[in-house]
């Protein structure tokens, strides 16, 4: 089975971004949605909105509201989903992740030629914090 998350750490522009909405009365209507991105546009750099103003969503109404606009939100770590699948008795048998990022999990790992120990991962992903900016994808079989 392939499973997707937010990545905590990666999303948290994002989170930062949202609360920033929520602070500001911001609604999900078209109008809101360009009126903020003006706004965030404005400010100072200072503000630390640059990472979320240099995604490709942020141009989009439609790709913004789905970005910063959630009612709700979920995210992980990748403790949180090594636990899980642990206790669930799941394989983790990898991300679907482009190839230049598993060449630098490897040249960093090169003992994990596999690249599925999570504990590695999340190494990784902390060295680099914006990895699964995308999200966490990833396949997961039942162990027997």
């Amino acid at each position: 089975m392939k499973l997707g998350f937010y990545s905590e750490l990666a999303r948290r522009n994002i989170v930062k971004a949202s609360d920033f909405i929520a602070g500001h009365g911001y609604k999900a209507t078209p109008g809101d949605i360009r009126r903020l991105r003006q706004d965030m546009m404005k400010l100072d750099e200072s503000a630390g909105f640059l990472p979320v103003l240099g995604l490709p969503d942020f141009f989009s109404t439609s790709a913004c509201r789905d970005m910063l606009f959630h009612v709700q939100e979920h995210r992980m770590t990748l403790g949180f989903i090594g636990a899980f699948l642990s206790e669930n008795k799941l394989q983790f048998f990898g991300f679907d992740i482009g190839a230049h990022v598993l060449q630098a999990y490897r040249r960093r790992f090169p003992d994990d030629r596999a690249a599925t120990n999570l504990g590695r991962w999340e190494i990784f992903e902390n060295e680099n914090p914006d990895t699964f900016l995308g999200m966490y994808q990833f396949w997961i079989q039942k162990v027997d």
